[in-house]
């Protein structure tokens, strides 16, 4: 009896983990977009010849703030999916995926705490960002590969170009200063900026469809344990 009242709160949990993702994902989208509106007085192609770290410059970027609470936004978005990924309980290997992606949370939120304006402790962090982001997108497309139960196609394509993107931004990394080359001309596009716009959106749409995939892994989980109450 005490299971059969455990398996509707544990769905529960889920429903609302899920929601908390989507809620913290357009709160840093909204705070990308605001401050990326306020730099350029409205979305245009410029936005490609701009880094996305220095929207957080509270020195010459007019919404810094707005941008670094979307990146703490964000943060805690990644670190409550994978708080539900971790309960879920699926197996061991989820739970490394859980932890990858708990290390890419913390890498966002220490991003939003320390801007480009702290430049040292933000190219560590930055950099622990791109190695975290490399790592577990690398662990869902092998999740994706070998259990397709815990990782849908759209999660495994959706990891597969962020590994593609967070691999390019490594190879533009200089790993001596931890930073990257400058933008040095507003009439050519920025690789680095455009490969960070990439990496930032993808990472929004990433986590909504984490979210969306679980809920739906919750239910499979729920509606099995009932099919076993039941024999």
């Amino acid at each position: 009896m005490t299971s059969h009242h455990h398996e509707p709160s544990f769905y529960d949990l889920h429903r609302l983990i899920t929601w908390l993702i989507v809620i913290a994902a357009l709160m840093s989208a909204t705070g990308v977009s605001i401050s990326l509106y306020a730099e350029h007085q409205g979305f245009s192609l410029n936005m490609l010849f701009t880094r996305a770290d220095f929207l957080g410059d509270y020195v010459n970027s007019p919404l810094a703030y707005v941008f670094n609470l979307g990146l703490l936004a964000a943060g805690i978005c990644m670190l409550i999916s994978m708080a539900g990924l971790y309960l879920l309980r699926l197996d061991n290997f989820s739970r490394y995926v859980a932890l990858a992606g708990a290390w890419v949370g913390i890498s966002v939120i220490l991003m939003g705490v320390f801007p480009i304006n702290f430049l040292s402790m933000h190219r560590l962090v930055s950099t622990s960002y791109l190695l975290a982001t490399i790592t577990l997108h690398s662990l869902v497309l092998i999740a994706g590969i070998v259990p397709r139960f815990i990782c849908p196609r759209p999660l495994f394509y959706l990891s597969l170009l962020s590994v593609i993107s967070a691999i390019g931004l490594g190879l533009q990394l200089d790993w001596s200063t931890l930073d990257f080359p400058p933008c040095i001309s507003e009439r050519h596009v920025c690789w680095v900026a455009a490969n960070m716009w990439l990496q930032t959106n993808l990472n929004i749409v990433w986590c909504l469809s984490l979210a969306f995939a679980m809920r739906r892994l919750s239910k499979i989980l729920y509606h099995r344990a009932q099919v076993k109450q039941t024999y």
